[in-house]
């Protein structure tokens, strides 16, 4: 496949695995193992009262990257989960919203060696601005299927 159809392809793929991406319109701009950046537009259907993206959907960016990241990360008899999530909000935002989730080596050798397990992942969550308007930890955690 070209490779300006890769991204296209995967957020295809992603939406239909997690119908819910579609309706908040995450849209993946890089997958790969260690880096997950995904965005979503300051459209209409995604605005609170003051015309911002609303904390639901920059919580559900920031919680896609991070847990699907580590998700396609495990092997495949591994189910991921979230454990828990801390959001705290310290400014407005402006404009679209977008999300950068990474793994440290350490992370990732946990991820694909260990049968149950869980990790703290910091979300960078930027506004248009480039400024942070939420503070986003995510913990994920997975557990060998039954």
């Amino acid at each position: 496949m070209p490779p300006e159809m890769q991204m296209q392809a995967t957020n295809m793929a992603l939406r239909m695995a997690v119908p819910f991406l579609e309706t908040a319109m995450v849209t993946f701009e890089k997958v790969d193992e260690r880096e997950w950046i995904a965005h979503v537009p300051n459209d209409a259907g995604l605005r609170n009262h003051l015309g911002q993206v609303h904390a639901g959907v920059m919580i559900t960016v920031a919680e896609s990257v991070a847990v699907t990241m580590m998700g396609l990360s495990l092997p495949e008899e591994r189910l991921p989960l979230v454990k828990s999530l801390d959001a705290r909000f310290v400014r407005r935002s402006s404009g679209r919203i977008r999300a950068v989730a990474r793994l440290t080596e350490a992370q990732l050798h946990r991820i694909k060696t260990e049968p149950k397990g869980e990790i703290s992942i910091e979300v960078e969550v930027r506004d248009e601005t480039g400024e942070q308007p939420i503070l986003v930890t995510v913990v994920p955690a997975w557990t060998t299927k039954r």
